[in-house]
């Protein structure tokens, strides 16, 4: 069964649209072939790959058409996208009265043809986010290194067991946290979030994200890391967590 990943957190300056872009650039440059699919209206993904889209993923939960019809190519060799657009907050209007609107996302994926599907999610726990945690069957959280780290993953782990269905949610086969945006020089508070992190501990990356302004400079540059800068320390903490990444699905493959 493919990977679908949804990549979350409902906080907004997480990392969470630069991890989406260049995990599933890293995968693509290994031979994986992936669907990244942008369901956030500001389309950060989106723009940060270059695209200008005719049509977007709200043509596919709105208008009817099929996702094969919205995908289009990168400038990276196995990696596709579904484009996203302002257009796309609407949805979350106008599936409300919807039947079963929590199920409209993974009825358009559940026949494509990839490797892995990756769900840059809006930071909201609205219809659209609903949509990706009923579609995915693994979740990473992006999670910056600071106070407020964790602000809101308790309604998080709420809303991923609601949508589940499931009584006793299996979290280490389901969810990863990723550390962000983690600056050496800050030793005192580092120490203290990963404190406040022990409980779930089970569930953190190795991986750690460092603070790299190379990364803001790809997104505004329109490229994945690898491109952009691959000699920077964000090109090779991304390569890492792609590594990693793939390690964890082949060990959970044989679970």
């Amino acid at each position: 069964m493919k990977k679908i990943i949804a990549i979350i957190n409902q906080k907004g300056g997480v990392g969470k649209t630069t991890t989406s872009i260049n995990l599933s650039s890293g995968l693509a440059m290994k031979g994986k072939r992936i669907l990244l699919i942008d369901l956030d209206p500001q389309a950060h993904s989106t723009i940060g790959l270059g695209i200008e889209p005719v049509a977007a993923l709200n043509d596919v939960l709105l208008s009817k058409k099929s996702m094969k019809e919205v995908i289009l190519k990168t400038k990276i060799e196995n990696l596709f996208l579904v484009p996203s657009h302002i257009r796309l907050d609407r949805v979350e209007q106008q599936l409300a009265p919807e039947l079963f609107r929590e199920t409209f996302l993974y009825k358009a994926i559940r026949h494509l043809d990839f490797d892995f599907i990756v769900i840059d999610c809006r930071p909201t726990l609205g219809t659209l986010t609903v949509n990706a945690l009923y579609a995915c069957n693994f979740i990473i959280v992006p999670c910056e290194i600071g106070r407020y780290a964790l602000d809101g993953f308790s309604d998080l782990i709420e809303t991923i067991e609601n949508v589940k269905n499931h009584e006793s949610l299996d979290k280490v086969n389901l969810i990863r946290i990723l550390l962000t945006k983690y600056d050496l020089r800050n030793k005192v508070s580092n120490d203290w979030v990963i404190q406040q992190l022990e409980p779930y501990k089970e569930l953190i990356l190795q991986t750690i994200i460092r603070k790299n302004e190379a990364l803001n400079q790809a997104h505004m540059a329109q490229e994945p890391i690898f491109i952009f800068k691959p000699d920077s320390p964000g090109a090779q903490d991304y390569e890492q967590l792609t590594n990693e990444f793939l390690n964890l699905c082949h060990r959970l493959g044989k679970n």
